[in-house]
């Protein structure tokens, strides 16, 4: 649970970082919040529900417990801003001030874990390869790929919302969300053929956490003008984060697997999100 909250989940949302700071950099606000927004609402409803319908997720004690309140805590501070007005630079460097609190949080815990025992390796759950040459094979492609595909995202998005003659926002929140969705679904849905529960749980959650203060605090920070903050995102898609987020967070307090049946409503409910997203627009 642990490496997931940190490591897994912090690589799986490397997608979002590019993405929303070649958004910034470019001058286009609205896809960085309907980015980071809407893959948050995609962790839990496809993400969570795909992997569930799969294996009913199950999560353990304190850890997961702790991971999911942070979560939930860290959701109403950035409804409670965005209901306060636009998002600035400070507003920026205050999440990433939130990020800096939770990481050393999560530090602390995997030091202890460490400490305590590391009897299993962690090349099934992050795919690390084991020679030099693949290593560095690995890390040259991803950091070719990564800006490149973000580019192409970005202004995608953009002509997408052009022809469509809808906001930016609202590409943010469903076309580029759910595609950069797809690593944390990847990790999640293999997690949960294998029946580590405990891996998806914590990659959704330290997803959503790390979306929120990392990639929306990075976002806030570099644009060049504030965050408009519309009022559909304050009747419509902070509302229905809040509600995936709260639902997640109360079958892990109480310990409860989210079986096939909650997975195939939470699937249903993103559904008929997108559904009324574009409805309305």
């Amino acid at each position: 649970m642990v490496v997931a909250f940190s490591v897994v989940a912090i690589g799986t949302s490397l997608p979002e970082l590019v993405v929303t700071l070649r958004a910034s950099l470019a001058g286009y606000p609205g896809l960085v919040l309907g980015n980071v927004v809407g893959s948050n609402i995609a962790n839990v409803l496809l993400v969570t529900g795909a992997a569930g319908v799969v294996y009913p997720l199950a999560s353990g004690g304190g850890t997961a417990q702790r991971d999911a309140a942070i979560m939930m805590a860290m959701s109403l501070g950035f409804a409670l801003m965005c209901f306060m007005g636009d998002l600035t630079r400070w507003s920026g460097v205050l999440l990433l001030s939130a990020l800096g609190v939770v990481m050393g949080v999560t530090l602390r815990s995997t030091l202890r874990s460490y400490r305590e025992s590391v009897t299993t390796p962690l090349e099934w759950v992050l795919g690390i390869p084991s020679h030099r040459r693949m290593i560095a094979l690995f890390l040259v492609a991803g950091g070719v790929g990564l800006p490149v595909g973000a580019s192409m995202m970005v202004n995608a998005a953009v002509e997408i919302a052009g022809r469509l003659g809808v906001s930016e926002t609202v590409i943010g929140l469903s076309i580029v969300a759910a595609g950069t969705s797809l690593p944390e679904l990847a990790t999640s849905v293999v997690a949960a053929m294998q029946r580590r529960t405990e891996v998806t749980l914590g990659t959704i959650v330290g997803s959503n956490t790390f979306n929120l203060l990392g990639i929306m605090g990075v976002g806030a920070a570099v644009s060049p003008a504030s965050i408009t903050i519309s009022r559909r995102l304050l009747t419509l898609d902070l509302p229905v984060m809040l509600s995936a987020g709260l639902v997640l967070t109360l079958f892990i307090l109480a310990r409860r697997p989210l079986g096939r049946r909650a997975g195939v409503l939470l699937l249903a409910g993103y559904i008929g999100y997108l559904a009324v997203l574009f409805m309305s627009v």
